[in-house]
């Protein structure tokens, strides 16, 4: 079975979706039943060059595509190419297939991530909410099946958009493996050119610095946890994406000591400052799934978040939790009260928790997913 996969997410500097997507090529490459071809707009990264290694077809676009307006003639590339290629399947992993995609005849499979530009629009400007309710529905007009990352991200879309119940699906949980410590650097300072990482009593957060991340709160509540006496730093993994939180950055650095932006973090960066720290913080305000929580307890880290619905779906009572459901001055003082408290973690129940994201489960759900699908649609 011939599959054309976008790839995009994994071209450059993959964050959540691009290793969601990483991790599901590297079971369907193992699977004899696939005949694999990757679409992207470019392939640079480390995991790019790996799946090249292993003799998987890349094809480029040819520069690097990061704006909604430039998705438009992206696709006219994905159209050309499954114009040519004429595959059996057709993934697109990235929620939206803004265009219909024409002169095909093969079948079309989406993963949804989340729906938040529609449940919480707030975070995502005025423009983009609008592009991503015309994306979701262009996208369930063609889509043969559908991928859910969570039972909340299938039963939000099937809210926003009823006629998503009547096409195939898979609860398919994101892959999250053990780490390989094989190479990995005993310290994280050897990592970090103008940044000395001190000991190992330091809080880490690790992902998109952005409100939608509650990063905003982080910034806050961390400023209060230096006032209420606390002594740990704080070391930020991942790109700062919005001008206000920037600007929050900034102040907060100036006022407060002992809080550092690292900036993007690539795996062997993420696997030292987990491996060193004494707690991991997440207080996103939406997740589609959360996969630096199951990441932080191959780690045996204390874990605290914000009391989510999608965290108890993943990790049930396992970690640490604060109210996230007051006012933001509310939810400030929760998170640096937490922060103060924050206990050893419950090694039995992390145990328990990461087995259920292990690639050899869900790498057999996935793919014969597809298979069994594509012999009745």
């Amino acid at each position: 079975m011939k599959l054309l996969i976008d790839a995009r997410s994994l071209g450059s500097h993959p964050s959540g979706i691009g290793i969601y997507v990483f991790d599901f090529l590297k079971e369907l490459i193992k699977d004899q039943r696939f005949e694999i071809t990757l679409l992207s707009d470019v392939a640079t990264s480390s995991e790019m060059l790996w799946l090249a290694q292993q003799n998987i077809p890349i094809i480029t676009y040819g520069k690097l595509i990061s704006k909604s307006a430039g998705v438009f003639s992206y696709f006219k590339f994905i159209q050309d190419s499954l114009e040519y290629y004429q595959p059996d399947l057709f993934w697109e992993p990235n929620n939206l297939i803004p265009v219909p995609l024409k002169r095909y005849q093969g079948k079309i499979m989406v993963t949804i991530h989340d729906v938040f530009p529609i449940t919480q629009p707030e975070t995502h400007g005025f423009l983009y909410p609008i592009y991503f309710k015309y994306g979701i529905r262009q996208t369930l007009k063609q889509a043969n099946m559908i991928t859910y990352n969570s039972v909340e991200t299938k039963t939000e879309t099937e809210r926003a958009f009823p006629q998503a119940k009547d096409i195939s699906h898979l609860i398919s949980y994101i892959i999250v493996d053990k780490p390989d410590f094989t190479d990995a650097p005993m310290t994280p300072d050897v990592l970090f050119k103008d940044v000395r990482i001190d000991g190992e009593d330091y809080f880490l957060y690790i992902g998109n610095l952005e409100k939608r991340k509650g990063s905003d709160l982080l910034l806050k509540a961390y400023a209060r946890y230096r006032k209420l006496g606390g002594k740990r730093k704080l070391y930020l993994g991942g790109s700062i994406r919005e001008d206000d939180i920037q600007k929050l950055y900034d102040q907060i650095s100036k006022e407060t000591p002992g809080i550092v932006s690292l900036g993007y973090v690539g795996n062997e960066q993420k696997t030292a400052l987990f491996r060193h720290c004494a707690g991991f913080l997440f207080p996103s305000r939406a997740e589609g799934f959360g996969i630096p929580i199951v990441e932080a307890m191959h780690y045996n880290k204390p874990i605290l978040a914000s009391d989510l619905s999608i965290f108890h779906e993943i990790v049930g009572d396992a970690i640490s939790y604060f109210d996230s459901s007051g006012t933001e001055e509310e939810q400030i003082q929760s998170l640096a009260n937490a922060m103060l408290k924050l206990t050893s973690a419950d090694l039995n129940a992390y145990t328990t928790v990461v087995q259920r994201y292990l690639p050899n489960q869900l790498g057999i759900e996935f793919c014969d997913f597809i298979h069994n699908t594509m012999q009745t649609i």
